[in-house]
């Protein structure tokens, strides 16, 4: 007969403190900032996009959804509430993947405002279904392990297999996050009217930011505080996901700079684009060789427009 959801926890957990209250208290307090978070970031999807399609989209959404039952699974395995631990750890476990791939897969999906290196956006996307696969795949066999056998060495292996994949989605982070800043000091080398050292500088430190949260979940894993950090994880990928609006705000303004919309390049255009005209007008544009776009764009784009660009009530974005 499997052992009880708290049981199976309590063999996860190390040095989280000898009071119940405070483990409550903490588990309430990150859970709490948690939840609102993720709630606000599923309404800021549906409200800030024209069109709900793209990849960008959809791993934001999915990634800012996964919040929710993530906590709900440490929950329901922390405290009797009479769940089985089989299925508090399977949703933890599917939520963990969808939160961590699907925040590699929003950064992925803006890298295209700033590159338009086929080869190197191919690879990251592969280094990140790679990862997924050698990080994911293990830390779930070694999770189930501890359900079957709370005590002895599927406890310990799921210990060190959650640091060796902590560490390494914080490195792939890291990896996407200084291709942006690399690429976009070059775009901006390349555009030097306004003040893009006040835009490189806005980035860096959004990109910095990001960098110490993912740094302050490692050191709270290896210091051993299991109980705090699981619940930390998801405050953290919500902060997370709350700063891509901030970073998309800054990338769209230098991708598109002096530029019109058909002048863009071919990686940045396709982002969440969709046919501007019905099936019906579609012969009467056939000739074109460049028809016209419509995006389905975050709600900073709407507020900022190019100006050689002008958007009309459709979000039709046309050149004079």
């Amino acid at each position: 007969m499997a052992d009880s959801a708290p049981t199976i926890a309590s063999s996860l957990i190390h040095n989280y403190g000898n009071s119940d209250t405070v483990r409550t208290a903490i588990f309430a307090a990150f859970s709490a900032v948690a939840w609102y978070n993720a709630i606000e970031l599923i309404v800021l999807c549906f409200v800030s996009f024209k069109r709900w399609n793209g990849t960008y989209f959809w791993s934001l959404l999915v990634a800012s959804s996964s919040i929710v039952p993530h906590c709900l699974g440490y929950i329901l395995l922390f405290f009797p509430t009479g769940v089985t631990p089989w299925v508090c750890v399977t949703l933890i476990l599917l939520s963990w993947v969808a939160m961590v791939t699907g925040q590699s897969m929003v950064l992925w999906s803006r890298l295209h405002l700033v590159l338009q290196n086929t080869k190197i956006l191919y690879g990251v996307r592969w280094m990140i279904g790679i990862d997924a696969v050698l990080f994911h795949v293990p830390t779930a066999v070694v999770l189930y392990g501890s359900v079957a056998e709370p005590t002895g060495k599927w406890a310990r292996g799921y210990e060190i297999m959650e640091r060796i994949q902590l560490v390494g989605f914080c490195i792939q982070e890291l990896i996407i996050s200084s291709i942006y800043v690399w690429e976009t000091i070059k775009l901006l080398r390349l555009r030097p009217e306004g003040r893009p050292q006040g835009v490189l500088n806005q980035l860096l430190v959004i990109n910095i930011v990001i960098l110490l949260l993912d740094v302050a979940i490692v050191v709270i894993e290896y210091v051993g505080y299991y109980a705090v950090q699981v619940m930390v994880k998801p405050v953290v990928y919500s902060i997370k996901l709350k700063l891509e609006y901030a970073i998309l705000g800054k990338l769209v303004t230098v991708a598109r700079g002096g530029c019109d919309s058909q002048e863009l390049p071919s990686s940045t255009r396709e982002i969440n684009e969709v046919s501007s005209f019905p099936e019906g007008n579609a012969s009467t544009f056939g000739s074109r060789r460049t028809s016209h776009r419509q995006y389905s764009a975050p709600w900073f784009w709407e507020d900022h427009p190019s100006p050689h660009a002008a958007s009309t009530s459709s979000g039709v974005l046309q050149t004079p």
